[in-house]
């Protein structure tokens, strides 16, 4: 028969049993009566305050304009939900330099407002014209400029720079009166916004369209010479419709090139250019007194139902 050996009990290590906790140098037990009187003296401080204390809720003061956390979480709410719903637009990159055609570099950025007086001098060969009178008069007219009969698409592009409430003004001799005739005809157009000529002036205008002129233009003022070959000299012009275009011709003695030469002719082209210029402001002005009266009227109204009030 088997003994089953018994288990003896464990050995207790003495040195284990002569340790001591560790404290720093100052530090005090915490069982020590001087702790406890602190703790007691803490607690009872604390009660007392506690029943000094209203027990009420503490409720924090907000200025009129802030909002209060739910009103801000329900704004924020709504806003991101609008952001949501919200289209995505498309983000329009700026174009390159290099790739912009010829024509949209010089584009303008801005209207000039002023406005635009063209004078275009004719073929100057064989005695047609000498173009002094056309030089003469665009050196001496402020703001005017000059052109040759050839600058056919540089007249048109000087004219588009100019804002569409600006007067416009074509003045041409000999083959220059045939492009500013033509100029008129191609401003004519939904491609060109039929653009207004106020006043075209075309003397002695020789070549090809240079007789009927088109509905755009308000008032055509044409000179032309006698002589027995058409070529040489002008011809009466016609306006295709004459609710819109005023037409007056005058026949002149004058020589084919001298014509624009000549101080009379010079005096009636700047005379009627000042008066197609001065319209506008005198519009202006009559819509400023126009609109003064007016402020009047309602301020008179006002007065007498102040008094009537009273």
């Amino acid at each position: 028969m088997t003994k089953v050996q018994e288990k003896s009990a464990p050995t207790i290590n003495n040195n284990l049993s002569e340790l001591k906790p560790f404290r720093g140098k100052g530090s005090k037990i915490p069982n020590s009566p001087k702790v406890e009187e602190t703790k007691s003296e803490i607690t009872d401080k604390a009660k007392a305050l506690n029943q000094d204390l209203p027990q009420k809720p503490v409720q924090i003061e907000t200025s009129p304009d802030q909002k209060s956390p739910g009103e801000v979480l329900e704004k924020a709410t709504s806003l991101s939900q609008s952001l949501v719903k919200a289209p995505v637009l498309p983000i329009i990159a700026k174009p390159n330099s290099k790739t912009l055609k010829a024509e949209e570099k010089e584009a303008p950025l801005h209207f000039i407002k002023k406005p635009a007086v063209i004078f275009i001098e004719g073929f100057s060969a064989f005695g047609i014209s000498n173009g002094d009178g056309i030089s003469e008069m665009a050196e001496n007219f402020p703001g005017a400029k000059k052109f040759d009969w050839t600058d056919h698409k540089k007249i048109i592009d000087e004219i588009k720079k100019h804002a569409p409430s600006e007067p416009v003004v074509l003045v041409g001799h000999s083959f220059g009166g045939d492009t500013a005739i033509e100029v008129a005809n191609e401003l004519n157009s939904a491609k060109n916004g039929f653009r207004a000529i106020d006043l075209l002036v075309s003397i002695d205008a020789v070549g090809m369209n240079k007789t009927i002129i088109p509905v755009n233009v308000k008032s055509n003022l044409n000179y032309f010479g006698e002589g027995l070959l058409p070529f040489v000299h002008g011809d009466p012009t016609v306006a295709r419709n004459t609710k819109y275009t005023e037409v007056t011709n005058e026949l002149r003695t004058d020589m084919h090139s001298k014509m624009d030469d000549s101080p009379e002719v010079q005096f009636e082209i700047f005379q009627k250019i000042n008066q197609v210029l001065g319209l506008g402001g005198e519009e202006d002005i009559f819509i400023e007194i126009s609109e003064t009266s007016q402020i009047k009227d309602v301020i008179d109204q006002l007065k007498e139902a102040l008094k009537s009030s009273t």
